[in-house]
Protein backbone atom coordinates (compact mmCIF):
# COMPACT_ATOMS: atom_id res chain seq x y z
CA UNK A 1 0.00 0.00 0.00
CA UNK A 2 2.81 2.27 1.01
CA UNK A 3 4.54 2.01 -2.42
CA UNK A 4 1.62 2.42 -4.37
CA UNK A 5 0.57 5.37 -2.52
CA UNK A 6 4.50 6.60 -3.17
CA UNK A 7 3.97 5.29 -7.23
CA UNK A 8 0.93 7.15 -7.92
CA UNK A 9 2.64 10.51 -6.15
CA UNK A 10 5.16 9.98 -8.56
CA UNK A 11 2.82 9.74 -11.25
CA UNK A 12 0.98 12.69 -10.68
CA UNK A 13 4.04 14.85 -10.24
CA UNK A 14 5.15 13.50 -14.28
CA UNK A 15 1.78 14.38 -15.33
CA UNK A 16 2.06 18.11 -13.37
CA UNK A 17 3.14 20.83 -15.96
CA UNK A 18 6.19 23.38 -14.15
CA UNK A 19 6.13 25.92 -16.67
CA UNK A 20 2.77 28.18 -15.12
CA UNK A 21 4.58 27.79 -11.75
CA UNK A 22 8.21 29.16 -13.49
CA UNK A 23 6.62 31.81 -15.20
CA UNK A 24 4.15 33.02 -12.39
CA UNK A 25 7.55 32.75 -10.53
CA UNK A 26 9.50 34.79 -12.55
CA UNK A 27 6.78 37.55 -12.77
CA UNK A 28 6.11 37.48 -9.17
CA UNK A 29 9.89 37.82 -8.45
CA UNK A 30 9.58 41.14 -10.92
CA UNK A 31 6.63 42.70 -9.12
CA UNK A 32 9.21 41.98 -6.03
CA UNK A 33 12.00 44.19 -7.15
CA UNK A 34 9.72 46.85 -8.65
CA UNK A 35 8.58 47.02 -4.88
CA UNK A 36 12.00 48.20 -4.05
CA UNK A 37 13.55 49.20 -7.13
CA UNK A 38 16.54 51.27 -5.33
CA UNK A 39 17.44 48.55 -3.09
CA UNK A 40 16.58 50.50 -0.30
CA UNK A 41 17.42 49.15 3.32
CA UNK A 42 18.74 45.82 0.86
CA UNK A 43 22.76 44.71 2.04
CA UNK A 44 23.12 43.91 -1.56
CA UNK A 45 23.68 47.67 -2.95
CA UNK A 46 25.01 48.72 0.22
CA UNK A 47 27.85 45.69 0.14
CA UNK A 48 28.70 47.02 -3.02
CA UNK A 49 29.47 51.23 -1.69
CA UNK A 50 31.38 49.28 1.17
CA UNK A 51 33.74 46.86 -0.81
CA UNK A 52 33.64 48.50 -4.67
CA UNK A 53 32.81 51.29 -4.69
CA UNK A 54 36.26 52.83 -6.39
CA UNK A 55 35.65 50.73 -9.25
CA UNK A 56 38.96 48.23 -8.77
CA UNK A 57 36.50 45.20 -8.31
CA UNK A 58 39.38 44.57 -5.00
CA UNK A 59 38.73 40.70 -3.78
CA UNK A 60 36.48 41.18 -0.66
CA UNK A 61 37.99 38.94 1.14
CA UNK A 62 41.01 40.89 2.01
CA UNK A 63 41.08 44.48 3.67
CA UNK A 64 40.85 47.77 2.09
CA UNK A 65 41.34 51.07 2.19
CA UNK A 66 39.60 53.78 -0.35
CA UNK A 67 41.29 56.52 -2.11
CA UNK A 68 41.02 59.57 0.11
CA UNK A 69 39.96 57.44 3.28
CA UNK A 70 41.61 56.49 6.49
CA UNK A 71 39.12 53.69 7.51
CA UNK A 72 40.18 50.57 6.69
CA UNK A 73 37.28 48.04 5.46
CA UNK A 74 36.97 44.47 7.20
CA UNK A 75 36.52 41.75 4.49
CA UNK A 76 32.93 40.88 3.77
CA UNK A 77 31.44 38.43 6.55
CA UNK A 78 30.21 36.10 4.59
CA UNK A 79 31.32 32.37 3.39
CA UNK A 80 33.38 32.00 0.61
CA UNK A 81 31.08 31.34 -2.49
CA UNK A 82 28.56 34.19 -1.12
CA UNK A 83 31.95 36.48 -1.59
CA UNK A 84 32.59 34.69 -4.69
CA UNK A 85 29.00 35.99 -6.05
CA UNK A 86 29.57 39.49 -4.45
CA UNK A 87 32.38 39.79 -6.73
CA UNK A 88 32.02 38.22 -10.01
CA UNK A 89 28.82 40.63 -10.28
CA UNK A 90 30.77 43.89 -9.38
CA UNK A 91 32.44 43.23 -12.43
CA UNK A 92 29.13 43.68 -14.69
CA UNK A 93 28.41 47.52 -13.33
CA UNK A 94 29.87 50.74 -14.45
CA UNK A 95 30.97 53.09 -11.57
CA UNK A 96 28.41 56.06 -11.75
CA UNK A 97 26.72 58.27 -9.29
CA UNK A 98 24.07 55.50 -9.15
CA UNK A 99 26.57 52.04 -9.44
CA UNK A 100 25.25 50.80 -6.48
CA UNK A 101 21.37 50.73 -7.77
CA UNK A 102 22.91 48.75 -10.99
CA UNK A 103 24.89 46.55 -8.75
CA UNK A 104 21.52 45.93 -6.28
CA UNK A 105 18.84 45.04 -10.05
CA UNK A 106 21.78 43.10 -11.55
CA UNK A 107 21.83 40.94 -8.46
CA UNK A 108 18.21 40.98 -8.12
CA UNK A 109 17.85 39.67 -11.83
CA UNK A 110 19.50 36.38 -11.05
CA UNK A 111 18.25 36.06 -7.78
CA UNK A 112 14.63 36.47 -9.89
CA UNK A 113 15.89 33.26 -11.67
CA UNK A 114 17.07 31.37 -8.43
CA UNK A 115 13.88 32.32 -7.23
CA UNK A 116 12.02 30.17 -10.03
CA UNK A 117 14.13 27.23 -9.81
CA UNK A 118 13.68 26.88 -6.37
CA UNK A 119 10.23 26.82 -7.24
CA UNK A 120 10.42 24.24 -9.13
CA UNK A 121 13.10 21.79 -6.95
CA UNK A 122 9.70 22.45 -4.49
CA UNK A 123 7.63 21.06 -7.01
CA UNK A 124 9.87 18.26 -8.05
CA UNK A 125 9.68 17.07 -4.51
CA UNK A 126 6.15 18.22 -3.36
CA UNK A 127 4.26 19.22 -6.26
CA UNK A 128 2.82 22.19 -8.22
CA UNK A 129 1.13 24.10 -5.23
CA UNK A 130 3.58 23.28 -2.81
CA UNK A 131 5.80 25.45 -5.22
CA UNK A 132 2.98 28.30 -5.88
CA UNK A 133 2.81 28.01 -1.64
CA UNK A 134 6.32 29.20 -1.80
CA UNK A 135 6.23 31.87 -4.48
CA UNK A 136 2.89 33.47 -3.43
CA UNK A 137 3.90 33.98 0.50
CA UNK A 138 4.54 37.73 0.57
CA UNK A 139 7.22 38.06 3.22
CA UNK A 140 9.04 35.73 1.05
CA UNK A 141 8.63 38.60 -1.77
CA UNK A 142 9.42 41.07 0.21
CA UNK A 143 12.88 39.98 1.61
CA UNK A 144 14.36 37.97 -1.75
CA UNK A 145 16.62 40.77 -2.34
CA UNK A 146 17.36 41.86 1.03
CA UNK A 147 20.37 39.43 0.74
CA UNK A 148 22.04 36.61 -0.80
CA UNK A 149 20.45 34.03 0.63
CA UNK A 150 18.65 32.43 -2.69
CA UNK A 151 22.25 31.22 -3.59
CA UNK A 152 22.58 28.57 -0.91
CA UNK A 153 18.87 27.79 -0.73
CA UNK A 154 19.10 26.53 -3.98
CA UNK A 155 21.87 24.21 -3.95
CA UNK A 156 20.26 22.83 -0.97
CA UNK A 157 16.92 22.10 -2.12
CA UNK A 158 18.75 20.07 -4.83
CA UNK A 159 21.19 18.42 -2.21
CA UNK A 160 17.76 17.00 -0.56
CA UNK A 161 16.36 16.18 -4.24
CA UNK A 162 19.60 13.87 -4.53
CA UNK A 163 19.01 12.29 -1.50
CA UNK A 164 15.92 11.44 -1.56
CA UNK A 165 16.21 9.60 -5.05
CA UNK A 166 19.68 7.85 -3.02
CA UNK A 167 22.21 9.90 -5.22
CA UNK A 168 24.28 10.29 -2.00
CA UNK A 169 27.91 11.08 -3.47
CA UNK A 170 25.99 13.94 -5.25
CA UNK A 171 23.63 15.31 -2.86
CA UNK A 172 26.49 15.54 -0.44
CA UNK A 173 28.67 17.58 -3.28
CA UNK A 174 25.42 19.99 -3.41
CA UNK A 175 25.30 20.08 0.61
CA UNK A 176 28.97 21.10 0.62
CA UNK A 177 28.31 24.16 -1.82
CA UNK A 178 25.34 25.24 -0.11
CA UNK A 179 27.52 25.44 2.97
CA UNK A 180 30.23 27.38 1.15
CA UNK A 181 27.36 29.73 0.01
CA UNK A 182 25.47 30.35 3.53
CA UNK A 183 26.46 27.90 5.99
CA UNK A 184 22.85 27.08 7.06
CA UNK A 185 22.55 24.08 5.28
CA UNK A 186 25.23 22.12 8.24
CA UNK A 187 21.72 21.45 10.47
CA UNK A 188 20.90 18.83 7.49
CA UNK A 189 23.30 16.40 8.58
CA UNK A 190 21.24 15.99 11.59
CA UNK A 191 18.57 14.07 9.84
CA UNK A 192 20.81 12.71 7.60
CA UNK A 193 22.85 11.41 10.42
CA UNK A 194 19.70 9.82 12.07
CA UNK A 195 18.28 8.53 9.03
CA UNK A 196 21.71 6.81 8.10
CA UNK A 197 21.88 5.64 11.44
CA UNK A 198 18.52 3.92 11.88
CA UNK A 199 18.77 2.03 8.54
CA UNK A 200 22.04 0.79 10.02
CA UNK A 201 24.07 2.65 6.88
CA UNK A 202 27.18 3.55 9.12
CA UNK A 203 29.56 3.31 6.06
CA UNK A 204 27.15 5.14 3.87
CA UNK A 205 26.90 7.75 6.70
CA UNK A 206 30.45 7.66 6.62
CA UNK A 207 30.63 8.11 2.97
CA UNK A 208 28.42 10.90 3.05
CA UNK A 209 29.74 12.76 5.52
CA UNK A 210 33.63 12.69 4.08
CA UNK A 211 32.51 13.94 0.99
CA UNK A 212 30.68 17.39 2.26
CA UNK A 213 33.95 17.52 4.43
CA UNK A 214 36.31 17.40 1.53
CA UNK A 215 34.33 18.84 -1.21
CA UNK A 216 34.21 21.93 1.32
CA UNK A 217 37.13 21.98 1.77
CA UNK A 218 38.50 21.76 -1.88
CA UNK A 219 35.81 24.76 -2.16
CA UNK A 220 37.32 26.93 0.43
CA UNK A 221 41.09 26.24 0.01
CA UNK A 222 41.96 28.89 -2.32
CA UNK A 223 39.90 31.22 -0.30
CA UNK A 224 42.17 30.19 2.14
CA UNK A 225 45.99 30.44 0.23
CA UNK A 226 44.57 34.16 -1.19
CA UNK A 227 44.01 35.24 2.74
CA UNK A 228 43.57 32.88 5.38
CA UNK A 229 42.25 36.16 7.87
CA UNK A 230 39.88 37.26 5.43
CA UNK A 231 38.36 33.98 4.75
CA UNK A 232 38.32 33.66 8.47
CA UNK A 233 36.73 36.85 9.00
CA UNK A 234 33.23 35.32 8.49
CA UNK A 235 33.57 32.79 11.28
CA UNK A 236 35.28 34.61 13.65
CA UNK A 237 32.34 37.52 13.50
CA UNK A 238 29.70 34.50 13.65
CA UNK A 239 31.51 33.66 16.79
CA UNK A 240 31.81 37.22 17.98
CA UNK A 241 28.57 38.46 16.97
CA UNK A 242 26.20 40.47 19.92
CA UNK A 243 22.75 38.95 20.36
CA UNK A 244 19.68 41.16 19.22
CA UNK A 245 18.63 42.90 15.89
CA UNK A 246 14.89 41.47 15.56
CA UNK A 247 16.39 38.04 17.34
CA UNK A 248 14.29 36.80 20.63
CA UNK A 249 16.36 38.06 22.42
CA UNK A 250 15.90 41.89 21.58
CA UNK A 251 11.84 41.26 21.75
CA UNK A 252 12.05 40.00 25.20
CA UNK A 253 14.46 42.68 26.43
CA UNK A 254 11.48 45.71 25.17
CA UNK A 255 9.73 44.42 27.25
CA UNK A 256 11.15 42.88 29.96
CA UNK A 257 14.28 44.71 30.23
CA UNK A 258 15.67 43.38 33.37
CA UNK A 259 16.29 40.21 31.76
CA UNK A 260 20.00 40.14 30.68
CA UNK A 261 21.33 37.55 28.26
CA UNK A 262 24.23 36.68 27.09
CA UNK A 263 26.43 33.71 24.84
CA UNK A 264 25.79 31.18 27.27
CA UNK A 265 21.71 31.62 27.25
CA UNK A 266 22.24 31.42 23.20
CA UNK A 267 23.80 27.70 23.29
CA UNK A 268 21.76 26.83 26.06
CA UNK A 269 18.79 27.61 24.70
CA UNK A 270 20.11 26.30 20.69
CA UNK A 271 21.11 22.94 22.84
CA UNK A 272 17.56 22.16 24.27
CA UNK A 273 15.98 22.72 20.89
CA UNK A 274 17.96 20.53 19.03
CA UNK A 275 18.01 17.96 21.57
CA UNK A 276 13.80 18.13 21.08
CA UNK A 277 14.42 18.11 17.80
CA UNK A 278 16.54 15.24 17.57
CA UNK A 279 13.76 13.26 20.17
CA UNK A 280 11.51 13.84 17.63
CA UNK A 281 13.06 12.31 15.06
CA UNK A 282 13.96 9.23 16.79
CA UNK A 283 10.62 8.87 18.30
CA UNK A 284 9.15 8.71 14.69
CA UNK A 285 7.79 5.47 14.01
CA UNK A 286 8.99 5.27 10.52
CA UNK A 287 12.76 6.06 9.43
CA UNK A 288 11.79 10.16 8.36
CA UNK A 289 12.84 11.39 5.03
CA UNK A 290 15.40 14.16 4.47
CA UNK A 291 12.83 16.28 2.65
CA UNK A 292 9.91 15.64 5.64
CA UNK A 293 12.63 16.35 8.16
CA UNK A 294 14.44 19.75 6.83
CA UNK A 295 12.31 22.38 8.40
CA UNK A 296 12.83 21.30 11.92
CA UNK A 297 16.43 21.70 11.54
CA UNK A 298 16.62 24.70 10.57
CA UNK A 299 13.87 26.33 12.08
CA UNK A 300 15.34 24.64 15.54
CA UNK A 301 18.48 26.87 14.21
CA UNK A 302 16.77 30.25 13.09
CA UNK A 303 14.52 30.37 16.05
CA UNK A 304 17.46 31.43 18.61
CA UNK A 305 19.64 32.75 16.13
CA UNK A 306 22.15 35.47 17.57
CA UNK A 307 19.95 37.84 15.00
CA UNK A 308 17.04 37.22 13.00
CA UNK A 309 17.56 38.58 9.47
CA UNK A 310 14.54 39.08 7.55
CA UNK A 311 15.39 36.89 4.59
CA UNK A 312 15.45 33.90 7.27
CA UNK A 313 11.62 33.57 6.13
CA UNK A 314 12.76 32.49 2.78
CA UNK A 315 14.87 28.94 4.55
CA UNK A 316 11.79 28.27 6.60
CA UNK A 317 8.89 28.69 3.74
CA UNK A 318 10.80 26.86 1.34
CA UNK A 319 11.29 23.96 3.52
CA UNK A 320 7.76 24.15 5.47
CA UNK A 321 5.86 24.02 2.28
CA UNK A 322 8.01 20.72 1.43
CA UNK A 323 6.64 19.00 4.80
CA UNK A 324 3.23 19.87 4.34
CA UNK A 325 2.85 17.56 1.91
CA UNK A 326 3.90 14.78 3.91
CA UNK A 327 0.87 14.95 6.56
CA UNK A 328 -2.59 13.86 5.66
CA UNK A 329 -5.17 16.40 3.57
CA UNK A 330 -7.43 16.91 6.25
CA UNK A 331 -4.62 18.26 8.76
CA UNK A 332 -3.03 20.74 5.93
CA UNK A 333 -6.23 21.76 4.97
CA UNK A 334 -6.39 23.02 8.68
CA UNK A 335 -2.61 23.90 8.80
CA UNK A 336 -2.99 25.70 5.97
CA UNK A 337 -4.51 28.41 7.84
CA UNK A 338 -1.80 29.39 10.17
CA UNK A 339 0.62 29.00 7.54
CA UNK A 340 -0.98 31.50 5.55
CA UNK A 341 -1.15 33.74 8.93
CA UNK A 342 2.46 33.31 9.85
CA UNK A 343 3.69 34.86 6.46
CA UNK A 344 0.82 37.59 7.04
CA UNK A 345 2.68 38.22 10.35
CA UNK A 346 6.03 37.39 8.66
CA UNK A 347 5.39 40.93 6.67
CA UNK A 348 4.39 42.53 8.79
CA UNK A 349 7.45 42.06 11.05
CA UNK A 350 9.20 42.78 8.27
CA UNK A 351 7.62 45.99 7.45
CA UNK A 352 7.84 47.11 11.07
CA UNK A 353 11.44 46.26 11.62
CA UNK A 354 12.35 48.64 8.45
CA UNK A 355 9.70 51.19 9.07
CA UNK A 356 10.85 51.78 12.69
CA UNK A 357 14.52 52.23 11.68
CA UNK A 358 13.27 55.30 9.51
CA UNK A 359 11.30 56.16 11.71
CA UNK A 360 14.47 56.51 14.11
CA UNK A 361 16.32 57.77 11.12
CA UNK A 362 13.91 60.47 10.12
CA UNK A 363 12.73 62.22 13.82
CA UNK A 364 14.75 65.17 14.01
CA UNK A 365 14.56 66.07 10.49
CA UNK A 366 12.34 67.84 8.52
CA UNK A 367 10.68 65.43 6.55
CA UNK A 368 9.69 62.79 9.16
CA UNK A 369 7.39 59.80 8.52
CA UNK A 370 4.60 59.57 7.34
CA UNK A 371 3.86 56.18 9.00
CA UNK A 372 5.78 55.75 12.15
CA UNK A 373 6.51 52.64 14.23
CA UNK A 374 7.32 52.67 18.02
CA UNK A 375 9.08 50.25 19.47
CA UNK A 376 6.28 48.57 21.51
CA UNK A 377 4.39 48.16 18.18
CA UNK A 378 7.22 46.68 16.56
CA UNK A 379 7.85 44.10 19.20
CA UNK A 380 4.13 43.33 19.62
CA UNK A 381 3.91 42.57 16.02
CA UNK A 382 7.62 40.25 16.61
CA UNK A 383 6.08 38.11 19.38
CA UNK A 384 3.19 37.04 17.52
CA UNK A 385 5.49 36.65 14.33
CA UNK A 386 7.22 34.48 16.61
CA UNK A 387 4.10 32.46 18.43
CA UNK A 388 2.58 31.48 14.93
CA UNK A 389 5.75 30.08 13.64
CA UNK A 390 6.13 28.25 16.75
CA UNK A 391 2.68 26.91 16.70
CA UNK A 392 2.94 26.09 12.73
CA UNK A 393 6.26 23.84 13.56
CA UNK A 394 4.47 22.35 16.68
CA UNK A 395 1.21 21.09 14.98
CA UNK A 396 3.33 20.62 12.04
CA UNK A 397 5.15 18.22 13.75
CA UNK A 398 2.29 16.85 15.65
CA UNK A 399 0.64 15.76 11.98
CA UNK A 400 4.10 14.70 10.80
CA UNK A 401 3.97 12.08 13.77
CA UNK A 402 0.49 10.92 12.92
CA UNK A 403 1.21 10.49 9.21
CA UNK A 404 4.43 8.73 10.06
CA UNK A 405 2.47 6.41 12.42
CA UNK A 406 0.16 6.00 10.01
CA UNK A 407 2.63 4.79 7.15
CA UNK A 408 4.22 2.25 9.61
CA UNK A 409 1.23 0.67 10.91
CA UNK A 410 0.67 -0.02 7.00
CA UNK A 411 4.37 -1.75 6.52
CA UNK A 412 3.58 -3.50 9.78
CA UNK A 413 0.26 -4.88 8.07
CA UNK A 414 1.34 -5.72 4.55
CA UNK A 415 4.63 -7.40 5.56
CA UNK A 416 2.12 -9.54 7.81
Amino acid sequence: MVKMASKSKKQRLKKENSLPLVLISLTLGVLALMQNPYGLLSDIGNFYTFHFQDGQNQWPFSEKIFADETRVQHPVEYPALTGLVMWLISFLVTPTSTVHVDYYRITAAFQIVLLAISAYLIFKLAGKKYGFYFVLAPAVLYSLNRNWDIWAIVPMLFAIILFERKKYILSAIFLSVAIATKFFPIVLMLPIMIIFLRNRQISTLIKYGSTTLITWMLINLPFVLVDLEGWAYFYKFSAERALGSASFYELVNIFIPGIKFSSIHFYILNALVFLSVTAFFMKLKKVPTLAESSFFVMFAFILFNKQYSMQYVIWLTSLAVITLAYISKRNRESLIYIFVIWQVFELAFQYSYFQRILTDAYVNTATPMTITVSTNAYASIGVIRYSLAVLFTVLLARYLYKANSSIAEQSDIARV
